[in-house]
């Protein structure tokens, strides 16, 4: 492919020119030093007529003829059907059960039309549906025939430039709903040989009442708690806040990033002095500056640790389905699969709610002070009775203080204290209203004073 890019430069490049220009693409993954100045890069992505993007996704090994072969749980698919061209931190791949959300794969989906020849592959009929291509897949076993297993065509003699110092195929496996970047395991195979990639599963979960408590306190988050996106990823925002930094620091955003911002300018080898300057302090958006990022650990969480064993293949008359009729020489095989049935399984729950806490000061209470909390119970009920209890003593004692009616109230005929008033008024009483405040100095001086009110 870079061969039939460099017969296209035919306007006043030479030979030498159109391979430091090739090589020097390679440095848009990996930031180095390029052996080409900024005038003839951008002059040679004019005569091509390409983006950047274009010009990578066609420099990139087909997946239509890197995958020779493709098997799931044991049984043979067309590779065309069940791998797609997707992104990731080494630039465009062939990804298998990837289902990341901002990346897309139609746009480019010309590049697994050309169908490979299958006379001798057993593949399924095509009303079967395809393993991992609407649907996230779910391993029902364990075993090297209960996963995925691959014929890879390096073709090392095709190599011109290179992101590692050897010939053959990086192998990522990280989250299906991950972009894989942060957090993604990987493993190297070379022609000729074949891995067993073994994987083990760790989980994370946290109960329910977690969420009840302030994200301040426990730094986590659950799905749907960031506005607009249904799951949250730790790596995911990470890899974005990395974006970010970027954008930032050169105006631009390498190619191999999910293509979430179309407005966005594509970075090529004019900003790979930029990045290269910035290359330090970018990397550090995992560790001192990660409180920048404002990115939290999921809740709920799954990891895979993976192992893989890489073999040289010998002659031996091995026969397989999958290497059937096959140069052992050029191709390299890859199993991947779970070692074991089980995985571990760590649990997020809180230590003390309300209850516990008040279960615990009820144990270290009766320890302690023989009581329970019964007996603060009994504390408080006996002292609300004698607060009660008081009041209505001091009440009963206020009433006995006042005199009986019979010395609150005197009446008298009129007609023998009021006849100087009026004659007419013979037959209404006198009434005589006792002053509190006057019946003591009366209990002094033995005085009688009273007011008189006349109706």
């Amino acid at each position: 492919m870079v061969q039939e890019k460099a017969k296209e430069l035919n306007y006043g490049f030479d030979s030498d020119m159109s391979n430091k220009l090739f090589s020097s693409l390679m440095k848009l993954i990996r930031p180095d030093k390029i052996e080409i100045d900024n005038a003839t890069a951008s002059w040679a992505l004019d005569i091509l007529g390409y983006t950047v993007e274009r010009l990578m996704l066609e420099l990139m090994h087909p997946c239509n003829l890197l995958l020779v072969r493709c098997g799931w749980l044991g049984q043979l698919y067309d590779c065309n059907k069940i791998f797609k061209t997707v992104r990731s931190n080494e630039g465009f791949c062939c990804g298998f059960n990837y289902h990341f959300v901002g990346d897309y794969s139609d746009e480019y989906s010309w590049l697994m039309n050309i169908t490979m020849d299958s006379e001798e592959l057993d593949v399924l009929d095509s009303n079967s549906s395809f393993p991992g291509v609407d649907n996230i897949l779910h391993v029902p076993g364990t075993g090297s025939d209960i996963g995925l297993a691959v014929a890879l065509n390096i073709d090392a003699d095709n190599y011109k430039s290179s992101v590692r110092q050897f010939v053959g195929a990086t192998v990522l496996i990280h989250d299906p709903l991950d972009y894989p970047d942060i957090g993604a395991q990987s493993a190297s195979l070379q022609p000729g040989h074949v891995m067993s990639m073994t994987l083990t599963g760790t989980k994370l979960e946290s109960s329910k009442d977690i969420q009840n408590i302030p994200l301040s306190k426990r730094m986590c988050l659950f799905d749907g708690e960031i506005a607009g996106e249904r799951k949250y990823s730790y790596q995911t925002c990470i890899s974005e806040c990395l974006q970010q930094r970027i954008y930032g620091s050169c105006g631009c955003l390498p190619f191999f990033f999910p293509d979430e911002h179309p407005n966005v300018r594509t970075c090529y080898l004019t900003d790979v002095d930029c990045i290269l300057s910035r290359r330090r302090s970018l990397s550090l958006v995992q560790s001192a500056h990660i409180n920048d990022c404002s990115c939290l650990p999921q809740c709920n969480d799954k990891s895979y640790e993976v192992v893989s064993e890489s073999i040289q293949m010998n002659n031996v008359g091995y026969d397989s389905e999958l290497a059937r009729g096959l140069d052992i020489q050029s191709t390299s095989f890859l199993y991947a699969y779970f070692r074991d049935g089980t995985y571990l399984e760590y649990r997020k729950q809180t230590i003390l709610g309300w209850d516990s806490l008040l279960a615990s000061f009820g144990g270290i209470f009766g320890l302690c002070l023989g009581g329970s909390v019964i007996s603060l119970v009994e504390f408080v009920y006996y002292l609300l009775v004698d607060i009660f209890s008081f009041i209505k003593e001091r009440t009963e004692r206020q009433d006995q203080d006042l005199p009986p009616a019979s010395k609150l109230f005197v009446s008298v005929p009129a007609n023998m204290n009021l006849k100087k008033y009026s004659t007419s008024n013979l037959n209404k009483r006198v009434y005589l209203a006792w002053d509190q405040q006057l019946s003591q100095r009366i209990r002094k001086s033995s005085e009688f004073t009273c007011n008189m009110y006349h109706e």
